[in-house]
């Protein structure tokens, strides 16, 4: 139900907000650990992690039209694969950010990178694939991506000796998004 709670109050705070064309672009997010965050060791549950992810997405879905083109054209972005490393815990009413950038593109997949922040020091980064389907069946994206009207160019490309397997790119991607904050 919260989790509900907050795609509204993001949805609503979409109108004030610039519309977003480049998805290569960083948006940034911040909220805090409620209550309800925590586990049994007053540390913010690690499923709750994924679920600011997700509000994160929610709101460039809205932000970028893609929410609206999606709706009318009956398709969704659903994630299809997911890898995440958790550095440090979050306790109780500690703010946070969440930044989020698509940084990769291999054939019709997205891969975004979603990185959780206190105080410039790195809590949590996942690496997550994305494909845009109708009824089961995967859509060219730039066919989507001319639709819209939005636009993508990664801003680093990844070895191109990892394309092939899915699980050594999305590791390379990851250790990119750590490598980040350890050079700050």
């Amino acid at each position: 139900m919260g989790l509900a709670i907050l795609k509204l109050w993001l949805w609503l705070a979409s109108f004030s907000k610039p519309r977003i064309t480049d998805l290569a672009a960083p948006l940034q997010h911040r909220f805090f650990v409620w209550p309800l965050d925590l586990d049994e060791n007053l540390h913010m549950n690690n499923s709750r992690y994924l679920n600011y992810m997700e509000l994160a997405r929610w709101d460039l879905n809205i932000r970028s039209g893609f929410l609206k083109y999606a709706l009318k054209h009956k398709i969704m972005a659903p994630v299809l694969n997911t890898a995440i490393v958790y550095r440090r815990s979050l306790g109780p009413l500690q703010t946070f950010c969440v930044d989020t950038q698509l940084v990769h593109r291999q054939g019709n997949s997205l891969f975004i990178e979603h990185s959780i922040s206190r105080q410039g020091r790195l809590y949590a980064i996942a690496i997550m694939e994305v494909r845009v389907v109708q009824q089961g069946n995967t859509l060219a994206l730039d066919d989507i991506l001319a639709a819209t009207g939005l636009q993508f160019a990664p801003t680093e490309a990844a070895d191109e000796t990892l394309l092939a397997d899915n699980s050594a790119l999305m590791k390379q991607l990851l250790q990119r998004g750590e490598n980040r904050f350890q050079a700050a």
